[in-house]
């Protein structure tokens, strides 16, 4: 039901949930899994492939993905034919991502958020692969036809994007340059009315949905992702999407202003360590991970009961995680929340899919307040004022070399960090929005010199690299040549700094250079241990490298280049490699090299041991002919 109060419509309801089931990958072909999933469009029916007991869950809607498709000429998967349930990204926008935009419009605050095991699919729904764009770049497109369709001289819009990534408990803002985010992360902060944020976090004010575009792919850049068994590019971080959308209407004489926020949660997937057998910082992102989950878990439970008259007195523990300090609003305050769990469909990973399905089945009973305040925006910076006030006059009391009230040294330093936070804030709202976009502007042109380009910047016409990456819409947006001297590959704490900063785990501060001599270009690691993180063409090299056009690179687990040289290309050879290809030739090759580096070292033990045996032999021949001396001696 809504209800109006004050000037504020308000309007009760429950967490929305959907589930989406996709297909076998290749390691549950190689376990010869069989189907435990089935689902009608509300409903999700999971078999115990032991007992054979089923079990049904109701939910808002349920997304088939797992077969009964084909790919139309743009490579978008669609149905195979009138009787397939086959339902594929325009169908999850459909239902799901169209009702994030019409309530956002409408003025409330929405949250969508993806849940399920490692390798279930979550990121898939939520960015996609080309060309089958998920939620997110689908939401934030069709927000600007939207605007473009509505905008006129009485109407206008305002748009900020931002990204932070919640890795190993610590906040970060992946829209900046590493070097400017805090060594422990971002602090997160509680304002008056109960929203938390993050200190520092960057809101870049966006004009159309292409720069959108450029902060999402730069974003994706520097999330941290690492490789399992259960999924070779796993996310190990949470990653969080805040969409600020204003809109300013001029009805008579009077500014009518609504703000709602949309956040889009692409959450790491829970994970059992002897299934993914993740060791050593696997291990320890892990443990994070699934402690986030955990605490995320009990907020669920205890609402659901609360909302059923259950556990009213019991307090609800936000505060235990970083994660579960952001989603504060959308699950217990102002906002429409959407959730959607992504299923594995195999009967090896039954135990995880029916724990998410119990899991969304907890969470849609969760009532939700969500709210429509006009204005908000003079409503925060008045709390701003107040706050700003109120720290002013506690730091007030404290005469020269004392403390505050409470005693504490650090509790002084604390509330001077919160006044400077609150005034850049209150400062920062109060910008026109011309200068906020100038600021963004900037921000993007410092960024580009600072990190890795957003689009190819070397000369072409040279030798030199292009990225390969998952999405084909981001491969070939960098590029280095070699005219300028020796490109260095590394981490951003190399002495030089490097030129290609790589975050992977495997990288060595300067890992690795690329040497012009002549008309070749020579790939050289930094040490032995350097030399086992690279890969041309699917293979570890030595301690150099020549480089041949199309030669494949490989830094770390996944960062990947193409080396060209302009010449063969003009000289008709063409051929193009996907992600998919480099990776796969790495695989399969680093498998070979690693089973004929075992045939070698045995027999290289074999040759010594045989050596062993000769030389004791010889050994043994000599000794008995001087104890035969000595006895006729």
């Amino acid at each position: 039901y809504q209800r109006r109060v004050h000037g504020i419509q308000k309007q009760k309801m429950s967490v929305k949930v959907a589930t989406r089931v996709r297909p076998y990958n290749d390691r549950e072909r190689g376990l010869n899994a069989t189907l435990c999933i089935d689902m009608t469009p509300v409903t999700t029916t999971i078999t115990n492939p032991e007992t054979n007991e089923k079990r049904t869950f109701n939910f808002d809607n349920c997304f088939w993905t797992h077969d009964g498709q084909t790919k139309d000429p743009s490579g978008i998967d669609i149905p195979d034919g009138p009787s397939s349930k086959f339902q594929g990204q325009n169908e999850v926008f459909q239902a799901l991502g169209t009702q994030v935009l019409d309530n956002a419009w409408t003025g409330y605050n929405c949250c969508l958020f993806a849940y399920g095991q490692t390798g279930s699919g979550k990121s898939f729904s939520m960015i996609g692969k080309a060309p089958n764009k998920g939620i997110v770049p689908r939401v934030t497109e069709e927000m600007f036809e939207r605007i473009n369709r509505t905008k006129s001289e009485t109407k206008q819009y305002e748009v900020t994007y931002s990204m932070l990534e919640i890795y190993n408990e610590k906040v970060r803002d992946i829209l900046v340059p590493e070097e400017r985010n805090p060594s422990g992360g971002l602090k997160v902060r509680e304002r008056p009315s109960g929203e938390c944020y993050a200190e520092g976090q960057k809101d870049m004010a966006v004009s159309s949905y292409a720069e959108i575009e450029k902060w999402m792919d730069y974003g994706n850049k520097n999330k941290t992702i690492g490789e399992t068994k259960m999924n070779k590019e796993s996310s190990r971080s949470h990653t969080v999407i805040t969409i600020k959308f204003k809109q300013i209407e001029l009805i008579g004489k009077k500014q009518s202003v609504k703000s709602p926020v949309i956040n889009l949660v692409d959450l790491a997937g829970s994970e059992k360590a002897s299934q993914t057998g993740a060791e050593g910082d696997r291990l320890k992102e892990g443990i994070a991970i699934n402690k986030s989950l955990t605490t995320l878990g009990m907020c669920i439970n205890i609402l659901s009961e609360k909302a059923s008259g259950k556990a009213k007195k019991e307090v609800v523990p936000f505060r235990n995680s970083v994660l579960t300090r952001l989603l504060q609003n959308a699950l217990g305050g102002n906002s429409k929340t959407i959730m959607i769990c992504a299923l594995s469909p195999a009967s090896s990973n039954y135990e995880e899919t029916l724990n998410t399905l119990r899991y969304a089945e907890r969470a849609k009973k969760i009532e939700l307040r969500a709210k429509v305040v006009e204005s908000p925006q003079d409503q925060l910076i008045r709390e701003l004022k107040e706050e700003i006030e109120r720290l002013k006059g506690q730091m007030g009391k404290q005469g020269p070399g004392t403390t505050n009230e409470s005693g504490s040294a650090e509790e002084a330093e604390r509330m001077k960090a919160e006044l400077l936070a609150s005034q850049l804030k209150m400062s920062e709202m109060q910008k026109t929005w011309e200068e906020r976009l100038q600021d963004a502007n900037k921000k993007k042109a410092e960024t580009a010199q600072t990190v890795l380009a957003i689009g190819p910047s070397a000369d072409l016409s040279k030798l030199h690299i292009v990225n390969v990456s998952e999405d084909q819409l981001l491969s070939g947006k960098v590029a280095y040549d070699f005219e300028k001297g020796d490109v260095l590959v590394g981490k951003k704490t190399g002495n030089p700094v490097p030129q290609i900063v790589l975050g992977s785990i495997a990288i060595k501060p300067n890992h690795a250079v690329f040497q012009k001599k002549g008309d070749q270009i020579v790939l050289l690691p930094s040490s032995p241990d350097c030399a086992d993180a690279i890969f041309v063409n699917g293979k570890k090299i030595g301690e150099n490298h020549i480089l041949q056009h199309n030669d494949r690179i490989i830094f770390g687990t996944n960062s990947a280049f193409l080396f060209k040289d302009p010449s063969k290309v003009n000289n008709g050879e063409q051929q193009e490699f996907d992600y998919e290809y480099v990776m796969q030739e790495k695989y399969e090759k680093s498998e070979n090299q690693a089973k004929e580096l075992a045939a070698k070292k045995e027999e290289e033990e074999k040759k010594e041991e045989e050596e062993k045996k000769a030389k004791f032999e010889e050994m043994k021949k000599a000794l008995e002919e001087k104890v035969h001396q000595a006895a006729e001696e």
